[in-house]
Parts: structure tokens; C-alpha cells; sequence
């Protein structure tokens, strides 16, 4: 057995070892019941919604490179365990921490998922797609426990069909999978006042969701105010072991976690700079847990956005006296990984709303019991509008028009025109990946030099005449140059490789695709 093997089989045999016993003892207790029919819509619709759109926008380099991450690193496993079982497992103890991956679980299962289902873009994100539906499911069931019945169900339809949701349920990363794991990891805590092993199943799902992604771990708070919520003295206890066993869990993560944040100098300093990401201010980052990754079929988020969601969120915190402690720790569900991201956006630029998204259904459902309280048939239909609609334009959005960067037509209209001979100049280097997914030819290929880069002391490490030697070097002995021009600006914030080929060839074609360009280049004359 390969060690990737071996590490799904303990995980595997670990579940089980709690979730069968807890299975039959259900089983022992089950009486038969008529299923929601409209429950069961739902999930069909849900299903729908995410399965329906699987292929209509291109994979992403993030989505590809989940992929090539899967592949290498069940390669590197396979490798060490062919050495030996202790160079096996000490290899895949090291990759468990490996820095970069943000927790490498996610792409070691994906990986095995393709080789039994192939790699096409529906087989690469149907995981993801049916993650989505489960979580539906899951929400229902455990929120119907503490809220009124029409939240409870308002809470189901939201996450049925909220676009943000919806377009993780549609990617090939790992997000759908933390806000199952989160779930479940809920479940387990509501389970532990019966039954002690729930405090260890709490802590296997938080232990595959921390390796799944690091940034995981800023729910912990949340079940912890869950587990005290529905704890006694002897649950209690429970409660703190459990925790400790967290933290041992966490410990092999925490030598590259800490360094993300802080620098070592002589002492501890904030390591404030930049970071890839924007700024994004707090209360735009409330809305775009609402809307989600469509809101740039507007040109951007409006300023407006966090107010109707957020004002029902509020409502719901403060909804009168029943069940007070659960929405206390819905709240803190809710708004401690979107407080601590704010903050260390302060000074280092962080936020992004996938980081959040296993708070949405916290989010969703303090949003409708907001809703249940407003009174009047027609204050709730007008607050219901008031979300659903910008909801239902970004449904739309995300199934009708092309979002995300269109390397499919990039590869297709190079396979139209390239002959033996002809170079493919990547600029930003590492979208090859992506482009290697969907042109699955042989092709001389290289990527442009990147400039970016500073010295010491502020000024450019590379500078024109670096660049038209490099450019020289690589354009020499070839009549064609196709140029694949995509976020260039973080390789090359001057764009000097563009203009350097705008002045040294003829542009002969250009096609323009979704944060994707296409330029054909001829007729280099380089003395």
C-alpha cells in the first residue's frame, strides 16, 4: 500500500471506529419517518445548481494546480515508502507541514479521486459539488435544533442557493470540503453530551480540516463556544481535553503558521507588508460573504452590499431571550474569523472571503432568525428581497457569463495556429500549468523574466537592458512567438517584456479572452 494509501486508511478506520458504533446505536433508535418533500427538493435543486454549472467556467491555475500539487506529492509519498516504511512515513510526516500547500489532505485525496475518475473539469470538481449538497443537508438537520422551523428552512434555502456557496461548490479546491468538516465536526459536538466519543470525532474532523487548510483552525473558537453551550460540568472537562488534543494536533503546523504572521529579530515583530492580496475593508468583507465571487460582474462590490444581510444578522443577535446562549455562539461562529482576518489585514493584506467560508452558514442562519422576527407578512417579504435578489443576479452571473481567466479559448485558438517551431512565451510564468491542462500537445515553451523583483535597497533587480538581453536569448531562432498575457502585472509590473516584443516583432493576431490575452508575434529582427 502507498503511503497516501495508508494515511486515507487510518483517517478512514479513525472515522469509523466512532461514526459505526454511533451509526447502529441510531439505527437501534430509528422509527420510520415520512421525508420532507420539500426538503428533498431542495437538495435536488441544490444538486442542480452546482452540477448543472460544473463546466461552464474554465479551470483556474489555482484549480490546475491542486491537481499537479496531488500528483507530486503522492509521487513523493509513493517514492519514500518504496524505500522503506519508516522513510515512507517519515516523508509524509514532513509534507504534512510542508509549508505552501496550505494543508496538502485536500489535494493527496483529490488526486486519488482523479484516478478513478479521470481528470476532466467535471470529474475534478464534482467532489466539490457534492460536498456542497451535503452541507445543505447537514445545516438543516442541525439548525432545525435551535431555531424556529421557518429559520431553520430559510437557513437551507439560503445555503442551497447562495452564489457564494454555489461557486466553491463549483471549484476544484478545498473550501466546499472545510464547510462539510466544519459541520460535522458541530455534529459531533452536539453528539458528546451523550455519547464522550464525540469529543474525539469533534477532534478528527478538526484535525482533517486544519490539514486541509491551516486557516481552519479560526473556527476552533466557534466549537468550543458550541461545545460550551451544550456542555454540563462532566462535558466540561471533555471539552478541555479535546482542546488539548487540538493543539497537539496543531503543533507540527505552528512552525511555519507563526512565521506567516511574525518575523524573528533579535525579537517579535509584526511582519507588516505586502502580501498578493488587497486591502479589502471589514464591511465590504460582510457582503461579500453574501454575495460571493460574482459581485465583479458589477465592477465591483457596492458600497451597499454588507447592509441588508448584515442588518437581518444583527436582528438575529439580538432576537429576544429564547435561545440566547446559541446565538451567542453563532455570533462568535460568525464574527471571530472575520474580526481576526480584519485585524491582521491591518497589516498584512488577508482578507479573502474564501478564508470565511465555513462561516457562512453562521452568517445565513443568524440572518434568518433576523427574518423570523421581523413582523408583518410584508416587512419579511421586502427583507427577503432585499437578499434574494442580489442572490439571484449573481446565480446568473456565475452560470451565463465567463468569470474566471478563460485559458480554454487561450488553448484552443494557440492549437488553431501553432506550428513545430513557433515559442510560447508565459507571462506570468506559472499559468503554464493551466495551460498545459486543456493544450495536451507537445510545444517549446518558456517562461518570460520576471521583473518584480527588488533590491535591498528599493530599486528594480532587473531593468531594461536585463530584460532585452534575457528576451534575446529566448526569442533567438524562432520566426513565431505567441505570448500567453495574464496577470502579468504581478510578474511584470513595468510591462517591459510586452513592450519589449511590441518594439522588436510585428503583432500579427491578438485575441482576448477572460483575464486571459492572446498575442502572436513575427518578424523579429535582432542584430
Amino acid at each position: 500500500m502507498s503511503g497516501t494509501g495508508a494515511l486515507l486508511a487510518f483517517f478512514t478506520g479513525w472515522s469509523l471506529s466512532f461514526g459505526l458504533g454511533r451509526a447502529l446505536a441510531a439505527l437501534r433508535r430509528w422509527r420510520p419517518q415520512r421525508p420532507d418533500p420539500r426538503l428533498l427538493l431542495l437538495l435536488l435543486v441544490a444538486f442542480a445548481l452546482r452540477v448543472g454549472g460544473l463546466t461552464t467556467q474554465s479551470l483556474w491555475r489555482d484549480e490546475v494546480d491542486a491537481l499537479r500539487f496531488g500528483r507530486d506529492l503522492t509521487a513523493e509519498v509513493a517514492a519514500a515508502f518504496r524505500v522503506g516504511a519508516g522513510a515512507g512515513w517519515t516523508r509524509l510526516a514532513e509534507l504534512l507541514a510542508r509549508p505552501g500547500f496550505n494543508g496538502p489532505l485536500y489535494f493527496l485525496g483529490l488526486f486519488q479521486w482523479v484516478r478513478l475518475a479521470g481528470d476532466s473539469e467535471f470529474a475534478l470538481r464534482f467532489p466539490s459539488a457534492a460536498l456542497g449538497v451535503l452541507s445543505v443537508a447537514m445545516g438543516f438537520a442541525l439548525f432545525r435544533r435551535h431555531l424556529p422551523r421557518p429559520a431553520a428552512r430559510l437557513t437551507a434555502f439560503w445555503l442551497a442557493f447562495s452564489p457564494f456557496l454555489v461557486w466553491y461548490g463549483q471549484e476544484a479546491k478545498m473550501y466546499a470540503l472545510l464547510v462539510t468538516l466544519f459541520l460535522a465536526a458541530w455534529g459531533a459536538v452536539e453528539a458528546a453530551r451523550r455519547d464522550p466519543g464525540g469529543w474525539l470525532e469533534a477532534v478528527l474532523w478538526v484535525a482533517l480540516g486544519l490539514y486541509s487548510h491551516i486557516l481552519f483552525v479560526l473556527f476552533v473558537p466557534a466549537l468550543l463556544a458550541l461545545g460550551i453551550h451544550r456542555a454540563d460540568r462532566r462535558s466540561l472537562r471533555l471539552l478541555m481535553l479535546a482542546l488539548g488534543l487540538v493543539l497537539l494536533v496543531d503543533l507540527p503546523l505552528l512552525a511555519w503558521q507563526i512565521p506567516q504572521l511574525v518575523e524573528w529579530r533579535g525579537g517579535i515583530h509584526a511582519a507588516c507588508g505586502e502580501t498578493g492580496f488587497p486591502y479589502v475593508p471589514p464591511m465590504q468583507g460582510l457582503g461579500m460573504l453574501a454575495w460571493g465571487f460574482s459581485v465583479g460582474v458589477w465592477g465591483g462590490f457596492p458600497d451597499w452590499g454588507w447592509i441588508p444581510l448584515s442588518a437581518l444578522v444583527a436582528l438575529g443577535l439580538m432576537a429576544g431571550r429564547a435561545g440566547g446562549r446559541f446565538r451567542a455562539a453563532l455570533g462568535i461562529w460568525a464574527l471571530s474569523p472575520w474580526a481576526f482576518l480584519a485585524l491582521i489585514s491591518l497589516c498584512r493584506p488577508l482578507f479573502v472571503e474564501r478564508y470565511l467560508i465555513a462561516a457562512a452558514p453562521a452568517w445565513l442562519a443568524l440572518a434568518a432568525a433576523g427574518w423570523a422576527r421581523i413582523p408583518g407578512r410584508l416587512p419579511r417579504v421586502l427583507a427577503l428581497a432585499c437578499v434574494l435578489t442580489p442572490m439571484a443576479v449573481g446565480l446568473w452571473a456565475q452560470t451565463a457569463l465567463p468569470l474566471k481567466s478563460d485559458f480554454r479559448s487561450a488553448a484552443r485558438v494557440v492549437a488553431e495556429g501553432y506550428r513545430p517551431g513557433d515559442l510560447i512565451l508565459f507571462h506570468i510564468g506559472y499559468v503554464q500549468h493551466v495551460f498545459d491542462y486543456y493544450f495536451r500537445r507537445p510545444y517549446e515553451g518558456a517562461w518570460a523574466p520576471a521583473t518584480i523583483y527588488r533590491t535591498p535597497e528599493g530599486t528594480y533587480a532587473m531593468g531594461e537592458a536585463e530584460v532585452d538581453a534575457r528576451m534575446r536569448a529566448l526569442i533567438r531562432g524562432h520566426e513565431v512567438v505567441w505570448l500567453i498575457y495574464s496577470e502579468a502585472a504581478m510578474w511584470d509590473d513595468r510591462d517591459l517584456v510586452r513592450r519589449w516584443l511590441d518594439a522588436h516583432g510585428q503583432l500579427q493576431a491578438r485575441w482576448v479572452f477572460t483575464l486571459v490575452e492572446v498575442r502572436r508575434y513575427e518578424g523579429f529582427h535582432l542584430p
